[in-house]
């Protein structure tokens, strides 16, 4: 039989995947392979989460000092990562309330809100999204104590439909409502006196007040279709004067869409004098040179319906793409064009030819590592096999095998800066033994330490708490470390690898350590080892990509710890790395160790990745 889960588990766990989804909106895209699994776990949680509820709907209050699920408090308002908090009082927002069956797709939408400077819920509705609700009083305290408003006055009662019947006579409606108006007013005027200049004088007042009030609100309405009409006039000023100012050239053109006029920029454009172009449609420049066109298909002055927005286009389309993701318009808050941002068409190809050719590396190194994974293989079997005798075969053998080994971890490296750069590099952290991390990423390099006597032991502080990370992509953190460390310590050094748990203000860490005597790094360079294509020891270059140290740290970061190195020159260098306690998913201090929203200031890893 399958176990009910916790409900408070599946509360905890929908807001951290939600917020690291606020999160990453701000960092990628919306087709970004992050932000879609935070997408993809945030739906799936939302479905369980319902499943446990009687009305299937899911509300989150934020109250002052607390944050409410479905009116029951959850956690202090002041424990929440401030990308959560912001969502509600950037908007003013209370709760947001969750019907059953919200998909990803609405979900991105609310993700993509706090970037809107309108009405939040306005941006929602134009996007389609009618299962996620925003509320400012869905929570709200009532006091009982207070009497209950008035009932409405019964039928019969003075002033309320139903009251004292009309006097008996002629029915003065179904006569003045076949009537012209002044037939009317003097209809009314006759009931209310039987003095004929007495009447004439209220059908004349009463004909000069409705004179008046038909005047006034004429004279308001025009007012605003003044304003209105200015505002469409202002509106296309502005687009206008955006528009001429990206161009030198001027070419006017018929209702047709045949040349009337060019000036002498945009005859330098066409490549063809005026004499020889007038009278031909401006769609036919495209075919003269490699030009790109662009004109509404209805150029008329039309005043009476509304005309298609429809653009063609000609000219070849690979140019036509490169100069369309050259240009970016500006709208202000309003949604109105007030201006544009360029780049040059070059520029914008190069882009594009650096995004193929990281595309190329990243399956050229993919398919690299399948031969050259059988080639060890083999190298390996024909070490076994070859003669004890034969010492010099062996021995080319093991160098073949250990060059081998070498461009593996080469092609590893190319291979992950890659996936960072495209942002495929995806962690799963889990409840993990530091012990057993470092014992597995120490075993990995013994063979080679014994080969170039380097002595590498384990020693462990008795006790270090489990880490919540991956633990792959962490054991491949130390191996790099070790690796950096065997280059650069001599034969007869040691290299020793542990870990031990944070203290005081560092208690919510636990630290693996790799220390060597090798030759250290000097301190004007240690803050360069972690930038890419850097490889520098005292002076000292070696083989590599220099590519290990800047892999090294950003997976660091990216799960939440942090890289130190202490290192002095003659006398060995140790490397620190900080990786988050494991805590449990249900714990409140899961929230304390989420991402905050990011700050103006792009951090290191942000310019590696060139973010």
């Amino acid at each position: 039989m399958t176990e009910t889960p916790d409900p408070k588990l599946l509360w905890f766990n929908f807001l951290k995947v939600f917020t690291r989804a606020l999160v990453q909106i701000n960092l990628y895209k919306a087709d970004h392979p992050q932000v879609k699994q935070a997408l993809i776990e945030s739906e799936g949680l939302l479905a369980q989460i319902s499943e446990t509820l009687d009305g299937g709907d899911f509300s989150i209050t934020l109250d002052n000092d607390k944050l409410l699920i479905n009116s029951t408090p959850l956690i202090a308002s002041d424990k929440l990562p401030n990308s959560l908090r912001n969502l509600f009082t950037k908007f003013r927002i209370q709760t947001i309330t969750f019907t059953k069956g919200a998909s990803g797709d609405d979900i991105l939408a609310l993700c993509q809100v706090q970037a809107f400077k309108g009405d939040p819920k306005e941006f929602l509705k134009e996007r389609g999204v009618e299962r996620i609700t925003l509320n400012e009083s869905v929570y709200a305290k009532v006091d009982t104590s207070q009497p209950q408003a008035a009932q409405p006055a019964q039928a019969g009662q003075a002033g309320q439909p139903g009251g004292p019947a009309a006097e008996p006579g002629e029915n003065v409606a179904d006569r003045i409502s076949g009537q012209g108006l002044e037939n009317a007013l003097s209809t009314i005027a006759g009931r209310v006196t039987s003095d004929a200049d007495e009447q004439r004088r209220i059908v004349e007042i009463l004909t000069a007040k409705f004179k008046e009030e038909i005047v006034a609100e004429v004279k308001k309405a025009l007012e605003v279709v003044h304003r209105e009409k200015k505002k469409v006039e202002n509106d296309m000023v502005r687009t206008e004067s955006v528009m001429t100012s990206m161009a030198d050239g001027v070419v006017v053109v018929d209702k047709d869409g045949k040349i009337i006029m060019m000036n002498p920029q945009a005859e330098a454009i066409s490549g063809k004098p005026l004499a020889e172009l007038s009278g031909k449609k401006i769609v036919d420049l495209s075919q003269i040179e490699n030009q790109v066109v662009s004109l509404a298909r209805e150029i008329k002055s039309e005043n009476k319906e509304d005309i298609s927005t429809e653009v063609a286009k000609t000219g070849p389309a690979e140019l036509a793409e490169t100069v369309k993701k050259a240009t970016a318009i500006i709208q202000n808050e309003d949604g109105k064009i007030v201006g544009s941002v360029s780049i040059p068409t070059d520029a914008a190809k190069l882009k594009q030819v650096e995004q193929m050719q990281q595309e190329f590396i990243a399956n050229m190194t993919h398919e690299l590592r399948s031969p050259l994974t059988s080639i060890k293989a083999a190298l390996e079997i024909m070490s076994r096999d070859a003669s004890k005798e034969d010492a010099s075969g062996r021995g080319i053998l093991n160098t073949a095998i250990r060059n081998t080994e070498r461009l593996n971890s080469i092609i590893t490296d190319i291979l992950d800066f890659s996936k960072l750069q495209s942002g495929k590099l995806i962690f799963h952290p889990e409840n993990t033994s530091a012990e057993e991390t470092a014992r597995e990423a120490a075993d990995a390099m013994r063979a080679w330490t014994t080969s170039k006597g380097i002595n590498l032991r384990v020693t462990n502080e008795p006790g270090v708490p489990f880490i919540y990370a991956d633990r792959r992509r962490t054991v491949q953190v130390l191996i790099n470390l070790i690796s950096n460390a065997i280059k650069f310590t001599p034969q007869g050094g040691s290299i020793e690898v542990s870990a031990d748990a944070g203290k005081e203000a560092l208690d919510g860490f636990v630290f693996f350590s790799v220390k060597d005597n090798g030759c250290g790094i000097k301190k004007e360079d240690q803050d360069k080892i972690f930038e890419k294509f850097v490889q520098v020891a005292s002076g000292e270059k070696v083989g590599g990509t220099g590519l290990g140290l800047a892999i090294t740290k950003a997976m660091v970061v990216m799960q939440g710890g942090r890289l130190t190195l202490e290192s002095e020159t003659g006398r060995g260098s140790t490397f620190r790395v900080g990786m988050p306690v494991y805590r449990g998913q249900a714990d409140q201090a899961v929230f304390e160790q989420l991402p905050e929203a990011p700050a103006e200031k792009k951090s290191w890893w942000k310019k590696l990745l060139g973010k």
